[in-house]
């Protein structure tokens, strides 16, 4: 039966987001769900299907979400490098709302979670006067996931694994005797005083601009590397690198230079060997998965049968 209405205490659910927990009622909701069979999950009829041939069997689906406030930072005015606050304030919010989803997982005795889909979302963009009234940028990051149980993934007990891989990835990497350990993120916020401050007047390169990326896709990647250590991941697959890049005010009265702004977003999985896999003799097919699509173009014209016994039979006419 579904879970019926609760008195719940605010200020203690609120109390528990703060700590970095789950509100109260969906505490409620995960334990009801976890006493049922029946599953919501965001798994495609593919993933589904693929992730149980590799025993993995959904829970439920599960989320994890943060709006986050970046706030002041101080000057930086003619300066070039990582805007560290607001590198933080991104991961911050991000692992805020993978910890949620984590313990969302935890609650309904899950293994791990797959088939993760990430929003980000920007929802108010701070001034860019660089006098230490920056800042002041909301951010939203929001995570969905199914939750499953997969008693073959190395963990710790009541600990999942959280993971991007959709349910073709996990099956594929099974299959090769890989399973998941964990899910990576990183942030870097990098930004460029003047970056024209050589003149604009000839053609060529913008060095300062490409720097900038490298630097910062440089940060990043190592940031990266120390958490796939950590996870004792011997690879990283799936990795998501988000670049963006854009030209901001230097926050000089009168000034006609802008500064640059970079920022390199990366994501992934580490995954490393199942311990004492054995390959299977013969290399296994997946599934037939036969799509629903119209017949026709991929702009969804649809073949009609007559067009070419039309042309055949005049064809014919002629031919006597």
């Amino acid at each position: 039966m579904p879970m019926g209405p609760q008195n719940i205490d605010l200020m203690e659910s609120m109390r528990h987001v703060q700590a970095g927990g789950l509100p109260i009622r969906a505490q409620l909701r995960l334990a009801d769900e976890a006493r049922h069979h029946l599953f919501t999950s965001d798994l495609t009829v593919s993933e589904f299907l693929l992730a149980k041939d590799a025993k993995c069997f959904p829970i439920s689906q599960v989320m994890g979400s943060s709006i986050f406030h970046v706030g002041k930072i101080s000057d930086y005015k003619g300066a070039t490098g990582e805007i560290e606050t607001i590198s933080a304030a991104h991961r911050d919010s991000r692992r805020l709302a993978l910890s949620r989803c984590f313990q969302e997982a935890q609650a309904v005795g899950s293994d791990a979670v797959i088939g993760m889909r990430i929003q980000e979302r920007l929802i108010t963009m701070g001034q860019h006067g660089k006098g230490g009234d920056d800042g002041d940028e909301v951010i939203e990051f929001t995570v969905f996931g199914t939750a499953v149980r997969a008693p073959w993934i190395t963990h710790v007990p009541g600990s999942p694994v959280v993971t991007d891989l959709s349910g073709q990835d996990l099956w594929a990497l099974a299959q090769d005797g890989f399973e998941p350990c964990g899910f990576l993120f990183e942030f870097c916020r990098y930004h460029v005083w003047h970056v024209m401050k050589n003149g604009i007047s000839s053609s060529g390169e913008v060095t300062a601009a490409h720097d900038a990326i490298e630097t910062a896709r440089h940060i990043v990647a190592k940031k990266l590397l120390d958490q796939a250590a950590w996870y004792k991941a011997e690879f990283v697959v799936g990795s998501d690198v988000k670049l963006t890049v854009r030209e901001v005010p230097c926050g000089y009265k009168g000034c006609d230079l802008n500064d640059l702004d970079v920022d390199v977003s990366w994501f992934g999985t580490g995954v490393r060997r199942i311990p004492d896999f054995k390959p299977h003799e013969q290399a296994k097919v997946p599934p037939l998965i036969l799509s629903m699509v119209p017949l026709g173009r991929k702009s969804r014209e649809i073949v009609e049968g007559d067009d070419d016994s039309e042309k055949l039979e005049e064809q014919a006419r002629e031919a006597e």
